[in-house]
């Protein structure tokens, strides 16, 4: 037998012989603050919505700022890559 197989046997060993762990309580009072939090909460997710439109409207500058930094980074590529198709295309014979 190789070794491969004693390790997956000692593995199936020990997963046999290990019991099911009991599921982790949360810490005290944590379904209640989760609960208030959710009652207090607006009907219809308008809090949520609000939050969401703050978050994107922050980032939107940012977003910009990355794709124009993104397009001057390869800029230089994009021009030497469009002579270069160019050359090809003037080089190739046209057939009709």
């Amino acid at each position: 037998m190789n070794t491969t197989d004693r390790r997956l046997e000692k593995l199936a060993a020990r997963a046999r012989s290990a019991g099911a762990s009991p599921p982790d309580a949360p810490p005290f009072g944590f379904a209640t603050r989760v609960l208030a939090r959710v009652k207090a909460a607006p009907a219809g997710g308008e809090g949520d919505a609000a939050l969401w439109a703050r978050f994107s409207l922050a980032s939107l500058p940012l977003a910009a700022l990355a794709a124009a930094g993104c397009l001057y980074w390869i800029s230089a590529e994009l021009e030497a890559d469009a002579s270069d198709l160019a050359q090809q295309f003037v080089g190739a014979p046209l057939m009709p």
